[in-house]
Parts: C-alpha cells; sequence; structure tokens
C-alpha cells in the first residue's frame, strides 16, 4: 500500500504503481500459502477495493503536488467561461485561399482588411480561388459551401 501511495505523490512513470501491485498479489499468495479462506478472504478484500481505490486515485490524484504539474489547466477562454467570437459569420461570402481537401484557409471581407481563417468543406474538394459561402460556425471554424 505504501508503494501505491508513493506513486500518487512521486512521478516514477508507473514503476511504484506496478511494484505495489504486484505486492498487493504477492501479499494475497502469502495469505493463501497460510491458509485457503485467509487467502480467500484477502483476495475477495483486493477485488472489491481496487475500483474504490481507483476511483479514489482519480479524484485525488490532480490535487496533488505531482499531478497539478502534470495535468494542464482550463484555457484562458473556458477559465473565463467563454469561447471567443468567430471571425465569420454564416451567410459571409469568402474566397478560398488554399485547396479545401476538406480543410484549409479561407479569406473573407475583401480588400485591405481581409480576415484569413481556418475552414472546412461541407463536401469534397474545393480549389483555391473559388468563392465559398459560410453554412455554419462549428467549433469557432467556419463550414462552408461552394458558390455557383
Amino acid at each position: 500500500m505504501i508503494l501505491l501511495l508513493a506513486e500518487v505523490v512521486i512521478p516514477s512513470h508507473g514503476v511504484l504503481g506496478v511494484t505495489g501491485a504486484l505486492a498487493l498479489v504477492a501479499g494475497v499468495g502469502a495469505c493463501f500459502w497460510i491458509n485457503q479462506y485467509i487467502g480467500l478472504t484477502a483476495a475477495v478484500a483486493l477485488v472489491i477495493a481496487t475500483p474504490f481505490a481507483a476511483a479514489l486515485w482519480v479524484k485525488v490524484w490532480p490535487h496533488t503536488f505531482a499531478g497539478k504539474r502534470l495535468i494542464l489547466g482550463p484555457t484562458s477562454e473556458v477559465a473565463r467561461g467563454h469561447a471567443p467570437a468567430p471571425a465569420v459569420r454564416v451567410g459571409q461570402v469568402g474566397v478560398v485561399a488554399t485547396e479545401l481537401r476538406p480543410g484549409g484557409t479561407c479569406e473573407f471581407g475583401g480588400g485591405s482588411g481581409a480576415t484569413r481563417v481556418e475552414a472546412r468543406s461541407e463536401h469534397g474538394t474545393i480549389p483555391a480561388g473559388r468563392r465559398v459561402e459560410v453554412i455554419a460556425v462549428v467549433d469557432g471554424r467556419p463550414v462552408v459551401r461552394a458558390v455557383v
């Protein structure tokens, strides 16, 4: 148990955890060596306790010294509770800057104030230079359709 607890706070890449798990299994084997009923009781107790211990580990580990440094925090937009506004809106027309296969770059708002945005085609490939219309914005990225 000490090895498993040490795995939670010391980043050992799983070496302490695997060693601790093997020690638990060896302990159950030793209990069987002593008496079959003690071994059976130890095995059942281990099987029942394992899911609770795993759930506790998942709950506690991100709050430990090592866990705080190894797990990424939320992005700044998520931390503030809102995502950035999309650069384009549904219905806006633009030009494909790089071929969409289905992902690529489109340019919206012609002239010197043009905005280049990563976009995705609705179906198939759209060659560069073709006019497109935004039909949806999914996860902040416009989905475009070729204008006929």
